[in-house]
């Protein structure tokens, strides 16, 4: 079984349909809403595999884990989802209409590690100077590690810009070695 082209199929068609009702974003919200709990909870994971579990539960718990309430595209998708035996697959068609949807969008997701934590102003005055560069909109999730002493780490995609004080200790400390 092809789970990339099956959920691709099923992401695709989702973002259409919420599109046409308008429900785009919000479908948006609630599938990072639950992607993010299929994440960090193993419980949700093991519950929508498993055949111990019914499908009106499975829905019941995929709509808890989107935040409670879901617009009618999603939940549409979801019987769809379910009537075609396919609840194992939840989690690959949230993770590719997340992708569809900042394709569609030009949204550019990104993370930005600091050694301390920064408030909102730093923070938007940071990502507003990035979209300026990368000409798209940017989503940015942010996470504290100390480890890096100062500065910050900046991931988007596949790149990373590491201007932390640790990153440059240790480039420090490689030229050092060379010499």
């Amino acid at each position: 079984m092809n789970t990339g082209l099956i959920s691709t199929r099923y992401a695709t068609a989702l973002l259409k349909y919420s599109v046409e009702l308008n429900q785009q974003k919000e479908v948006y919200s609630a599938l990072r809403f639950f992607l993010k709990v299929y994440g960090n909870v193993l419980e949700l994971r093991k519950a929508l595999h498993t055949n111990s579990v019914t499908k009106s539960e499975k829905k019941k718990i995929f709509i808890t884990a989107c935040g409670g309430t879901v617009p009618s595209s999603l939940r549409e998708m979801l019987e769809l989802v379910m009537k075609n035996e396919r609840h194992g697959l939840l989690h690959y068609i949230a993770l590719r209409f997340v992708d569809l949807y900042r394709e569609r969008f030009n949204i550019q997701h990104g993370k930005l590690v600091t050694a301390v934590s920064i408030d909102e102003m730093m923070k938007e005055r940071f990502i507003k100077r990035i979209e300026s560069i990368i000409d798209k909109e940017l989503e940015m999730e942010t996470e504290v590690d100390p480890d890096i002493i100062g500065g910050f780490l900046l991931y988007l995609d596949d790149h990373r810009l590491d201007a932390s004080v640790s990153g440059k200790l240790n480039r420090i400390r490689s030229a050092l070695k060379n010499l």
